[in-house]
Order: structure tokens, then C-alpha cells, then sequence
């Protein structure tokens, strides 16, 4: 007879879940699937069957992708970052005053309930940073903490999935030469500086060493609190800050003969199990009570959902693409973060099949949190 602990009927789940996410993944329909965000729509049935994992899976899997993608795409951020800045914090604001106009619409117009309209609007940005503000906001009520918190869980899906068949869908409808869209983000890599690294002290050769660093020096840099002129505070959060550090660290390069720098072999696997368990995670807590937020609020949630993501994702498109004559995966990147979305991140370093592309999300991800967490505040004030 078998017998299971807690921790390896946990264990299973999560590799059960990847098992069928990857499976789902890999199915193409003229050129487009879901790839590894098809493990969040998995996770989403376990947790609708009663299927529960530690909370802790799913931030260390958050670290372990941000982290890692930090650390390939740090040299030439800062380069990248005098070049396009401007153009990322105009994107990021023009996103976050869409999502904040179709807001107001939405509760003057459609009449919902301005905890509701807000939890929809955190659910279809993806932002946790704006679902949290806004839980904060309604504190005193626990009736509207209930309702932002339905909005948030039954869109958060489709804004994710949208994003990520947005981000694989657009270089395909505009007939992108991938190749040359990479040729204009990536940065140049020297021979002399990858032979400079052999003169420089690794304490392993994979690059755990600096990896760890970043990530205790992330945390807490993401877990400051920094006071805002409307009362409210802004922090990093366990996905800023990491990913701040990182591409700091390995934009450096080295401190006095320490390497900082990470490799590819311990960069690519540490990326991938990361989503693993980012996913499997975000999608069970997802999956949780879906039936009854159905029941409640019914499907005018969802369709109030695909508005808040279809509008703000096509006005940014038009912004970067006609206005702000970005390259086109800049302008994906930036776009992503103005959204606050680590899955769509996800499927656009896959889609673009680089990490380059995560120097304009990281540029843009502080001014993204920041603007959205005013929004969540102006509009439940």
C-alpha cells in the first residue's frame, strides 16, 4: 500500500501539473501556442478541484525567473536605459491613463461598484502590486476586500493568457524579421570582455556565488517601503527587487577580481524551473473558488476583463509602434511592464528568443508600479 506525506503529494502536483502544461504547451496551431504559460491555465483546473500548494513555491519559482533574467539581460542596461528611457516612462504613463480612464467609464457608465471595477482593472493588468494597494484602500470593509478580490482572481487568467497570445501573435501579423528585431535590441559582446573574465576570482564556476548575492540583496530592496504624496507607500516587491539587483550586478560585471557574472548553464535551467513553479503556483491559488465568483458576479467580470486588456495593450502597441518609433521588441517589453505582467515577460523572451528584451521592461517596471498603484488609490479615494 502506498502512502503519501504532505510534502510529496505536493512534490507530485507540481510535477504532475508541468507535465500536462508542458504537454499543452507544446501544441502549435499555425505557429502560435501557449508554450510555458499553458502550466498556469493546468494549475488553474487543480486548484479548481481542491489541489493546494505552499505560497512559498510560488515566490521562490518568481525569484529564481526574475533573477536569472536579470542577470542575461545586465550588460548594457544602463546603456539601453539613457537611449529609450524617456520613450519607456511615456509608454508606461499612457498605459496606466487608458486603464484608469476605461476604470471611470466602467463604474459611471456600466454602474459597477468601484471596488469590483478596480479589482477587474489589478486582475486584468496582472499587477499584484495594484491588487494589493487596493485590498489596502478598502481595508475597512471587509464586504469590498471580498469583491476587489473576486475581480482580481476570475480576470487575472485572462489578462495573462490574452497577453501572452498577444506578445506571440503581433511579430507574426506584422511579419517581423525576428532576426533583424534582435539585431536592433542586442547588445554587443566582445571577445576581449568574455577573456577578461578569466582573470577575475569565481568561487564556482556556474555563477551561484553573485546569483545569491542578487538575491539577498534583491529582497530587501524590494520589501522598501517608500512614502508617495498621496498617503500610500510603493515598494519593488520580491519582483523589482531582485530583478533591479541583478541586472546591477551583472551590469558591473566584477568587484575589484569577484566575478559577478553568471553563466548560461546556470541561467537557462534556473529560468525554467522558475516558471515552473511560478506558474503551477499562481495558477492553483488562481483556480480556488472560481465556481462561486462565477456564480456571484456571473460572466460580466470577464467581459469587463477583455476590455481592460484589449485596450490598454492596443493603445500601448499604437503608442510605441507609430508615436514613440520603438523597435518593436523594446516596445513589447516595455509595453509588458507598463502592465506589470511577469507571465507575458515570460513568453516574450521565448517568442523573441532573447534577453535582451528585459531591459526595457526593467526600466519601465518601477514607473509601472509606481502609476498603477496611484491609479488603484485616485480611484477607490
Amino acid at each position: 500500500m502506498f502512502t503519501f506525506n504532505q510534502t510529496t503529494l505536493t512534490i507530485m502536483c507540481v510535477f504532475g501539473i508541468a507535465l500536462l502544461g508542458y504537454f499543452l504547451g507544446s501544441i502549435r496551431i499555425k505557429g502560435i501556442g501557449l508554450g510555458t504559460a499553458a502550466i498556469f491555465l493546468v494549475g488553474l483546473v487543480f486548484g479548481h478541484l481542491g489541489v493546494e500548494l505552499p505560497e512559498i513555491l510560488q515566490t521562490v519559482g518568481l525569484v529564481l525567473f526574475i533573477t536569472s533574467v536579470g542577470f542575461s539581460a545586465g550588460p548594457g542596461f544602463l546603456q539601453r536605459l539613457k537611449k529609450n528611457g524617456l520613450s519607456y516612462v511615456i509608454l508606461c504613463l499612457v498605459t496606466a491613463t487608458v486603464g484608469y480612464c476605461l476604470c471611470l467609464a466602467v463604474i459611471h457608465i456600466g454602474k459597477v461598484d468601484a471596488p469590483l471595477a478596480v479589482g477587474i482593472m489589478t486582475g486584468a493588468f496582472t499587477t499584484s502590486p495594484g491588487f494589493a494597494a487596493a485590498k489596502e484602500a478598502v481595508a475597512a470593509s471587509s464586504n469590498a476586500a471580498t469583491v476587489v478580490a473576486a475581480g482580481y482572481g476570475i480576470v487575472y487568467p485572462v489578462g495573462v493568457v490574452c497577453k501572452v497570445l498577444f506578445i506571440q501573435l503581433i511579430p507574426k501579423i506584422l511579419h517581423a524579421n525576428m532576426s533583424q528585431e534582435r539585431a536592433l535590441i542586442a547588445q554587443p559582446t566582445a571577445t576581449a570582455e568574455k577573456n577578461s573574465r578569466k582573470n577575475l576570482l569565481q568561487f564556482e564556476k556556474l555563477g551561484l556565488f553573485p546569483f545569491a548575492i542578487a538575491v539577498l540583496i534583491g529582497i530587501p530592496l524590494g520589501a522598501l517601503h517608500l512614502t508617495l504624496p498621496s498617503g500610500g507607500a510603493f515598494a519593488l516587491g520580491v519582483t523589482g527587487g531582485p530583478l533591479l539587483a541583478s541586472l546591477l550586478l551583472s551590469g558591473i560585471g566584477h568587484l575589484g577580481r569577484i566575478d559577478l557574472r553568471c553563466s548560461s548553464a546556470l541561467i537557462i535551467p534556473a529560468k525554467e524551473l522558475g516558471l515552473l513553479l511560478f506558474y503551477s503556483g499562481a495558477g492553483v491559488q488562481g483556480g480556488h473558488g472560481v465556481s462561486e465568483i462565477f456564480h456571484l458576479y456571473g460572466i460580466w467580470p470577464v467581459l469587463y476583463g477583455f476590455l481592460f486588456v484589449i485596450v490598454p495593450l492596443f493603445s500601448g502597441f499604437a503608442v510605441f509602434r507609430y508615436l514613440l518609433k520603438l523597435p518593436l521588441l523594446n516596445g513589447l517589453g516595455a509595453m509588458t511592464a507598463s502592465m506589470t505582467c511577469t507571465p507575458s515577460l515570460a513568453a516574450l523572451t521565448q517568442a523573441a528568443e532573447t534577453d535582451d528584451v528585459v531591459a526595457a521592461y526593467a526600466t519601465t517596471y518601477p514607473v509601472a508600479l509606481i502609476t498603477l498603484v496611484l491609479v488603484v488609490q485616485f480611484l477607490l479615494s
